[in-house]
């Protein structure tokens, strides 16, 4: 496998062996500020209101007149130690919680990364696992030094990839979502072409459509990398391993859960794509 930049227009390209190459635009520093600003908005409001709520009980359990005490610590209760227990591992699951669960269940996008069109992947254009993710955002603290993302947004600037320490310890790259293409322009989601065809066959039709509801994200030369990728499976010219990464790759795209690992489910999911893709139009 081999990687390759295209630095005028932000892309890194996954060319394999059998000639199959994944390509993706890389998410510059803008959209990740982008991201990130919307990202830490909801963190820090998600706080404010944690501490305000933590704060009241704390009162509440202790009086106010002996919050304001300068010897808190001899003063305040087991109820008031506890709360504060609770206080600071709220605290600390919010902050680095955030990250890691959007990224695990909307497949390396956080509600910041959504609004901003972008998404991590590995760099071998695999969806991005539980340990690179974890990994990443660990060491997300290291590219917050001294403050304000410092570390993170000299490392961005200085390669060509805009890959902070996080990335780089996690072999993870941050990718623009690919615009819709194809599609857009279909008043309907039926096939205008074929009239004759009966109401018995068109429920079918329908369903296998829908099952896949953001069909327009994929173009016409997804749809072609994934027929040439079948074609060269049927030749023996693909290795198994690639299909089901394409797959991933195509199930991620769609928003999709991705088919189970054996190569037959990828081989049946890609084609019921493919299938849909046509029925479309």
């Amino acid at each position: 496998m081999s990687n390759s930049t295209d630095f005028l227009r932000e892309e890194y390209t996954i060319d394999t062996p059998e000639n199959v190459t994944f390509g993706y635009e890389i998410a510059g520093i803008g959209s990740r500020f982008i991201g990130a600003l919307v990202d830490t908005t909801i963190l820090a409001l998600a706080l404010i209101v944690l501490n305000m709520l933590l704060g009241i009980v704390l009162a509440w359990s202790e009086g106010p007149a002996r919050l304001l005490r300068m010897d808190i610590e001899e003063e305040i209760s087991w109820l008031g130690g506890l709360l504060l227990a609770l206080y600071t591992l709220l605290n600390f699951a919010l902050i680095w919680g955030y990250y890691i669960l959007f990224e695990l269940i909307w497949h390396g996008q956080t509600p910041g990364k959504r609004a901003a069109k972008t998404r991590v992947v590995r760099m071998d254009g695999n969806p991005a696992g539980f340990i690179e993710i974890v990994v990443r955002n660990l060491v997300r603290i290291l590219d917050f030094l001294p403050g304000a993302y410092a570390i993170g947004l000299v490392t961005m600037f200085f390669n060509h990839r805009a890959r902070r320490l996080g990335d780089f310890a996690a072999g993870t790259l941050v990718v623009k979502e690919r615009s819709e293409i194809g599609l857009a322009s279909l008043g309907r989601l039926t096939p205008p072409h074929k009239p004759q065809e009966t109401s018995a066959t068109q429920p079918d039709t329908d369903a296998l459509i829908h099952r896949f509801p953001s069909l327009r994200r994929l173009s016409a030369n997804d749809i072609d990398l994934v027929q040439d990728a079948l074609n060269r499976y049927s030749a023996g010219k693909v290795e198994a391993d690639l299909l089901r990464r394409l797959a991933n790759a195509i199930a991620t795209k769609l928003d999709v859960t991705p088919p189970e690992q054996s190569v037959q489910m990828a081989h049946n999911f890609l084609q019921e794509v493919t299938e849909a893709y046509r029925r479309a139009g």
